[in-house]
């Protein structure tokens, strides 16, 4: 009777080890998901075609003393030349 006792209760040790081992692999792999989910690229706005672009793969220029951000060198382009008057 005794012998059965203890069997039980090394099962249930073995269990809930196990249950916490398990819980928190999970945890730790999800939480890897939302971390890399919330990471980003900074986006900005061209104010020529109105767009968002990554602001790394943007072209850049001053006009102004200020940067601007756009899609490509074309509308770069354009909007000097559209707001060069």
């Amino acid at each position: 009777m005794i012998r059965n006792i203890l069997v039980l209760i090394i099962i249930l040790v073995i269990y809930y080890a196990l249950r916490t081992v398990f819980r928190s692999a999970r945890h730790a792999y999800h939480a890897g998901e939302k971390r890399d989910r919330l990471q980003g690229e900074e986006m900005v706005l061209d104010p020529e075609c109105h767009t968002y672009v990554v602001k790394a793969r943007s072209t850049a220029i001053r006009i102004g003393g200020k940067p601007m951000y756009f899609c490509s060198a074309t509308c770069a382009k354009r909007y000097e030349e559209k707001n060069r008057n």
